[in-house]
C-alpha cells in the first residue's frame, strides 16, 4: 500500500510541475488561456451519459451495480476521453486515425452500416464530391460540361420490364422522384473533368424518370421532378453545397401542389468502383443500390426502418442488389438529405461512375418491383407503409 501511495505521489508531483512550467511559458509569452463556454459545450458533446456514470461509479460503487456501462474501458476512462478530446482520435477505432491521412476515410467516423449488404466494407461509405474545384459556382466561368462520347446518345435503351406486382393507389400520386445532384453521370456517357463525371442530359435524372414510369406501370401513382438543380444553382450563383437546400424547395413545391405525396426518393450516383457496385442476377446486370439515411433528421429512425424493410425485401426478390443501409451523422456531408419532409423519404445511391446507364435503368425497374411488392404487402395488412408524414 505504501509503495502504491508513493508512486501516485510521484506521478502527481510530475503533473503539478508540468502544469507550473506550462503556466510560466504562457505567462512569459503574454498569452492568456481562456476557455470559452462554447468550447466546453463542444467537449461535453463527446461524453456519453454512460461514460459519466462509469466515472461516477468509481466513487459511488452502487452506480456500477445498477447501471451497465459499455464494456470498452478505453472509451469510458477519463484518460481515454481526454486523449480523444486532445487528438480527435477515438481509442480503439483505427478509422479515426486513418481518417486524418486518407481521403474519404474521415467520413466513417460519423457513419455506420445499419444493415450491410454483401461485400460491404468501410470503403463503401458514401462521399459527396463537388463537380467543380471552385467553392462558388459562377455561370460566367464554370467549367464547360463535356459532350457525350460515341457510345452515348446513340446507344439503345432497353424497354422497361413487365410488372411482377399489381397494387393500386387509387389514382393518387404518392411517390415523388427527384435528383439533388441531377447531372451525375457515368464514364460510359461522358468524360471526367477533374473529380466530376457529369453530363447535362445523359445523367441520373434519366434513372429517376424511369423509376417513376415503372412505378406508374405497377399501379403506384408517381411523379418525377424535371428541375435542373445544377442549372438553378448556376443561374443564382449559389454554392454547390446548397444543392439540398435548392432541391428542398422543389420538394416543398411538389407537396404544396399534391398533398397526397408521401414517399420521396432522391436518386444519386456513387463513386465506388465497379466490382462493388455491380451484380448480375439471372443473366442481367444491375447497378447496386445503397440506402443513405441522415441522422440530422430528428426522426431518422422512421426513415431508417423504412429503408431497412426495403433492403430486406430487395434481398428476397433481387439477391445482393442492395449494398445495405447506411446512416450518416451531422459531422459528414449534408447529414439530413431533406428526409425530415416525411418518414418515407430516402436517398438512394444507384451504382457508381463505372456502371452504365442501362445497368442503372435495370435497377430502376427492379426498385419499382420491390416498392410495388412492399406497398402491396401494406395494403393487405390494412395500414400505410410508413407512419404519417411530418407536419409541413
Amino acid at each position: 500500500m505504501a509503495s502504491l501511495i508513493q508512486r501516485q505521489f510521484v506521478v502527481l508531483s510530475f503533473i503539478t510541475a508540468f502544469l507550473f512550467v506550462i503556466t510560466g511559458v504562457l505567462s512569459l509569452g503574454g498569452n492568456r488561456l481562456i476557455i470559452a463556454s462554447s468550447a466546453v459545450q463542444q467537449a461535453a458533446t463527446h461524453v456519453s451519459s454512460l461514460a459519466i456514470l462509469g466515472w461516477m461509479g468509481q466513487e459511488i460503487p452502487v452506480l456500477n451495480e445498477t447501471v451497465q456501462t459499455t464494456s470498452d474501458r478505453r472509451t469510458n476512462s477519463v484518460t481515454g476521453f481526454l486523449f480523444q478530446l486532445a487528438t480527435s482520435i477515438q481509442p480503439g477505432d483505427l478509422r479515426s486515425l486513418l481518417g486524418r491521412e486518407l481521403p474519404g476515410m474521415v467520413t466513417t467516423e460519423d457513419a455506420r452500416f445499419v444493415v450491410a449488404g454483401k461485400g460491404a466494407t468501410l470503403a463503401d461509405f458514401y462521399v459527396e464530391y463537388p463537380p467543380h474545384p471552385k467553392q462558388v459556382i459562377d455561370a460566367s466561368d464554370a467549367i464547360p460540361l463535356p459532350q457525350p462520347t460515341d457510345t452515348g446518345q446513340d446507344k439503345p435503351i432497353d424497354e422497361p420490364t413487365k410488372p411482377v406486382a399489381n397494387p393500386s393507389t387509387g389514382g393518387k400520386k404518392i411517390v415523388y422522384v427527384y435528383n439533388t445532384h441531377n447531372r451525375e453521370s457515368w464514364y460510359s456517357e461522358t468524360k471526367p473533368v477533374g473529380t466530376s463525371v457529369d453530363h447535362p442530359t445523359r445523367n441520373i435524372s434519366m434513372v429517376g424518370k424511369r423509376l417513376a414510369e415503372a412505378l406508374n406501370d405497377r399501379g403506384i401513382g408517381s411523379d418525377v421532378s424535371k428541375d435542373d438543380i445544377y442549372q438553378e444553382l448556376l443561374n443564382q450563383k449559389k454554392d454547390y453545397a446548397l444543392s439540398y437546400a435548392q432541391s428542398l424547395q422543389v420538394v416543398k413545391a411538389a407537396v404544396e401542389s399534391n398533398r397526397e405525396l408521401h414517399y420521396f426518393f432522391d436518386l444519386h450516383r456513387d463513386t465506388a468502383p465497379r466490382d462493388r457496385t455491380t451484380v448480375t442476377i439471372k443473366g442481367k446486370t444491375y447497378a447496386r443500390v445503397m440506402f443513405v439515411i441522415g441522422k440530422r433528421n430528428k426522426s431518422f429512425e422512421k426513415n431508417e426502418a423504412f429503408a431497412t424493410e426495403l433492403h430486406q425485401l430487395m434481398e428476397e426478390m433481387y439477391p445482393d442488389l442492395s449494398r445495405g443501409v447506411m446512416e450518416k451523422g451531422a459531422k459528414t456531408d449534408h447529414g439530413e438529405y431533406n428526409q425530415s419532409i416525411s418518414p418515407g423519404s430516402l436517398l438512394m445511391e444507384i451504382g457508381g461512375t463505372e456502371n452504365t446507364l442501362q445497368e442503372s435503368l435495370n435497377t430502376a425497374d427492379a426498385m419499382a418491383d420491390v416498392f410495388a411488392a412492399y406497398y402491396l404487402k401494406a395494403e393487405k395488412v390494412g395500414k400505410p407503409v410508413a407512419d404519417e408524414p411530418a407536419k409541413r
